[in-house]
């Protein structure tokens, strides 16, 4: 069965120019939402030109070039029926391009030591959260990835139904936390494998929307009970804080879809000339 993409249709030029503008957008937005200080017009100048910007951190071009690398690996996927742990370890590779090698916090392997990190509760006041250990992370992303690859599996997902499935891997993944670092853009690239192959374009959370995109999240894993102890992922809830990180999701890819919607204006202007 042929697999159908969002650039189908499209000449081999504003094809190539769309994928770029893609990449470069989803490649700022993702590590930026971590912290990257690269803007949009110097990550693609990064990725495209091969040269680094005077005045800016050396781990900012090692991250935006290991996530257009990454993005590379998750376009390849898109000819395999299903995927499994090296997969992810390889992508988990490609993100981390800037860590020196430590058996402790190691970047193509799940994480060795516990993970935190400080959120605000329901009442207001600070805490900290624990994600689940290291001895429970190898059966969660066994029972992840089989969820992942019943969705990968579907294929043709109208719009909505891959929003959906793109917020229910997303959150998942990041319940779990299972590396020691690079858990968000992980999330960011797997999430969208099944969204690429049902057609559509990636879902790329905007710059703009990072506060409201984080806090839906630390939302959700405030509803988590005991999410140190997790050990099944039915137990992650389907409740209104999953419900309202899906209607973000679906605001999300207005970005992505206004640059394929203008390279089709143009290819239909192409071949309306061309018939002239």
């Amino acid at each position: 069965m042929g697999k159908k993409h969002f650039y189908d249709g499209l000449g081999d030029e504003l094809r190539a120019i769309l994928l770029s503008q893609i990449r470069n957008l989803w490649s700022h937005s993702s590590t930026a939402l971590e912290g990257n200080s690269l803007t949009l017009g110097e990550t693609a100048f990064v990725l495209e030109e091969g040269l680094t910007i005077a005045g800016k951190p050396l781990r900012d071009h090692q991250e935006v070039v290991g996530h257009a690398r990454a993005i590379k690996l998750i376009y390849g996927l898109l000819d395999r029926d299903a995927i499994g742990e090296e997969d992810v370890f390889l992508l988990h590779q490609a993100v981390l391009t800037d860590r020196a090698a430590d058996i402790y916090r190691p970047a193509g392997a799940w994480k060795k030591e516990a993970n935190f990190t400080s959120a605000i509760g329901s009442d207001g006041r600070q805490f900290i959260r624990e994600y689940p250990s290291p001895s429970r992370v190898p059966a969660l992303m066994a029972e992840w990835l089989t969820r992942f690859n019943h969705f990968y599996r579907t294929g043709g997902m109208p719009w909505d139904d891959a929003v959906k499935c793109y917020a229910s891997l997303h959150l998942s993944f990041v319940a779990i936390h299972p590396f020691f670092d690079g858990n968000g853009r992980m999330a960011r690239l797997l999430s969208n494998l099944p969204v690429l192959r049902a057609g559509h374009p990636p879902i790329v959370v905007p710059t703009s929307l990072r506060r409201e995109y984080l806090d839906s999240i630390s939302g959700y894993q405030n509803t988590v009970p005991g999410l140190a102890d997790l050990s099944a992922l039915e137990q992650l809830p389907e409740n209104d804080a999953s419900r309202q990180f899906v209607a973000l999701c679906r605001d999300f890819a207005r970005e992505t879809v206004a640059l394929v919607d203008n390279a089709f204006a143009l290819q239909k202007n192409l071949t309306k000339d061309n018939k002239c």
